[in-house]
């Protein structure tokens, strides 16, 4: 090939890479993904720095991840401190996209991105060679669990679940139980409001019920982690008397509370309403924590009735 027409065909690639335009998490989404999408269909010669916007990290996550190897919770969630507390940094470690598109190396910290809700940078890499592999659906919804699923945390389904309930039963109308949050709002909650670890333990609490009364997860947690609030030590023994049913006396409160929803889901066919049994939980913990009996007259809650306010 004539030396001349090399050289501009370098000088031409290099130009082309020096056009590329840059991608920050201030651009808007779709700019932020169509430019992204352009440097995967004609991958530069050199790495790229590239800020990635939870948003962008989220949707790489979902929709360019197949396959890939499983997560690190533990190395998510040491990123996403890093990367909250500002302490993150450019260390020239890559995240690498196969010449199909896919994303090859780097979920853990696009996971971590997404958990601690600020934009973080990286060296990229594009167009390596991916080995075969088959794709993942990209037209399915997602709920609040999958998002909590790639940012790397423990029981998402049951947390998400939970975080929801929370943020109905500490809302403005506790009683509101067809109330809708979007998968950033519960994000965001877990995030910014929520004691990560000790939501984790409200979920293994309430699967200790679930597992000899069959009573849904989401509140279970939920009220276990605003009774904990209160008194963790308490919140636990009451919810291992309810799973154990180890409670002796019959007017027990926990045995009291099992007995009364028994009844209740007896009589309507083995249906619950949400604020009945909620009230009735609440109830029966308030009884607890004041050292009293819970009277079948006292256990009483109808789905119009306002959520008692939790003692401790």
């Amino acid at each position: 090939m004539n030396a001349n027409v090399t050289s501009i065909r370098q000088g031409t690639a290099m130009a082309d890479d020096k056009t590329e335009r840059k991608i920050v998490a201030s651009m808007t989404f779709e700019n932020q993904l169509s430019t992204l999408q352009a440097l995967i269909r004609k991958p530069p010669t050199n790495t790229r720095v590239i800020e990635f916007s939870p948003q962008l990290a989220e949707y790489l996550l979902l929709n360019l991840n197949p396959n890939n190897r499983n997560r690190k919770p533990a190395k998510i969630k040491q990123y996403a401190e890093e990367m909250a507390g500002s302490t993150w940094g450019l260390t020239g470690d890559t995240i690498k996209f196969g010449t199909n598109g896919e994303l090859r190396d780097g979920q853990n910290r696009l996971a971590a991105c997404v958990r601690a809700g600020v934009p973080f940078s990286s060296h990229v890499v594009f167009g390596i060679h991916p080995e075969l592999f088959s794709r993942m659906d990209i037209g399915k919804n997602r709920s609040g669990g999958d998002v909590l699923k790639i940012a790397g945390i423990k029981y998402p389904n049951h947390v998400a679940a939970a975080a929801r309930w929370m943020l109905i039963l500490t809302g403005d109308d506790p009683t509101d139980r067809g109330a809708q949050f979007t998968n950033d709002e519960i994000l965001t909650a877990y995030r910014d409001n929520f004691d990560s670890e000790r939501l984790e333990h409200s979920v293994q609490a309430a699967l200790s019920v679930r597992k000899t009364t069959g009573h849904p997860i989401g509140p279970l947690a939920a009220l276990h982690y605003l009774f904990s609030e209160k008194s963790a030590r308490k919140a636990d023994d009451f919810y291992d008397e309810w799973a154990t049913g180890r409670a002796k006396k019959v007017r027990a409160p926990s045995r009291a509370l099992q007995n009364r929803l028994v009844e209740i889901a007896r009589n309507n066919d083995n249906r619950m309403h949400e604020n009945v049994r909620n009230g009735l939980i609440v109830k029966a913990w308030n009884a607890y924590v004041a050292g009293k009996s819970a009277p079948k007259a006292y256990m009483t809650h109808s789905p119009k009735d306002a959520i008692p306010t939790i003692a401790g």
